[in-house]
């Protein structure tokens, strides 16, 4: 009697193990299938700027669009997915009806050139052809462009026959404050007391001085492990500063930050564009997304510097994650803030 007993509550729990590791294996195929671009309708998309070929690929919604948008990459060698990390982003775009094209920097994939041989003024021209391009791919529908990071000393220098609007997630004003906030974070999440980081960061100071101040490449010692393109490109643009692009900025603008940016200042920042930008246009609007990354991810589970730093746990749970791994409310505030541009 009691082994009859036992063998139907062990067929219940076998049951109940069964059933919770199917649901589980739903969950996580139905979060794949949201990840991958694969199923998406798609054609490609190569442009002429600044004397090279780009290449990249136009993705559509399932149904009629109703809005599109170009990404613009932040720093590093981005192909046209982000090594797929703009899967997510693309797919949320997509299921709300907003076309997305992206395209490989120059020297990755199928683009030519070399990224690091580029100003921001080089990427400007970039991004003005892609719109011009997806203008004339789309006609009559609202364009604009989606950039992150350092896409902010590139998105201020486009006027307002360029786009119908512009989302910047994560940009900095000034190149150097950003460097000297992305530097000082490092240092204080190692551990170092604030006095030693004061004076490090003197020392990093008048270490980059040296070593930015020739016009010729310095000596490999003094590069210590940069490479000559990489110091090429840094020289080329450390004094940006986007304050008067901003001031004179007339496309309406969406400028998101994550409050737990650890790249760059998301309270300085977004008070620096409420003073210069925020009073351009009716519909600017300058926000700072609360437990979000510089990448607007969920902090508490994704907050690094890089992404080269995630564990192989966080790496596997972005991709289980997909678009659930955004802080909450990030995404629909992007896709309904450009909806609401193509309805007017």
């Amino acid at each position: 009697m009691h082994k009859v007993i036992w063998m139907k509550r062990y067929r219940v729990r076998l049951i109940c193990v069964v059933c919770l590791i199917v649901a589980i294996a739903l969950v996580v195929l139905a979060r794949l299938d949201t990840y991958g671009l694969d199923r998406r309708a798609s054609e490609p998309f190569a442009f002429d700027a600044n004397g090279l070929r780009l290449a990249g690929t136009l993705w559509l919604p399932d149904h009629a669009a109703t809005a599109a948008v170009v990404l613009v990459h932040g720093d590093g060698p981005q192909d046209r997915t982000s090594q797929q990390g703009y899967d997510p982003l693309i797919n949320a775009l997509l299921d709300a009806g907003i076309a997305v094209v992206s395209w490989d920097k120059p020297g990755i994939g199928g683009s030519q050139g070399n990224w690091l041989s580029q100003s921001m003024t080089d990427r400007y021209v970039n991004v003005r052809s892609a719109l011009s391009a997806l203008r004339s791919k789309l006609p009559g529908m609202p364009v604009g462009a989606l950039g992150f990071s350092q896409a902010g000393w590139v998105l201020p220098r486009l006027a307002s026959g360029d786009a119908d609007f512009l989302v910047l997630v994560g940009g900095a004003v000034s190149w150097q404050r950003q460097g000297d906030y992305y530097t000082r974070t490092r240092l204080q999440r190692s551990g170092m007391s604030e006095a030693d980081i004061d004076t490090t960061m003197a020392q990093i100071a008048a270490a980059d001085e040296r070593l930015f101040a020739p016009a010729q490449v310095p000596p490999v010692t003094l590069l210590d492990g940069m490479s000559a393109e990489r110091w090429a490109f840094v020289r080329r643009n450390l004094h940006e500063d986007a304050t008067e692009a901003l001031e004179k900025l007339d496309i309406p603008l969406l400028a998101l930050w994550g409050a737990d940016d650890l790249n760059v200042d998301p309270e300085a920042n977004a008070s620096l564009f409420q003073k210069t930008v925020g009073g351009n246009h009716p519909a600017n609007r300058i926000e700072v997304i609360p437990d979000a990354t510089h990448g607007l991810l969920r902090a508490g589970s994704y907050n690094t510097q890089l992404t080269s730093e995630w564990s192989w746990f966080t790496t596997m749970r972005f991709l289980m994650e997909s678009r659930h791994a955004y802080a909450s409310g990030a995404l629909e505030t992007i896709n309904e803030w450009v909806l609401a541009r193509a309805s007017q």
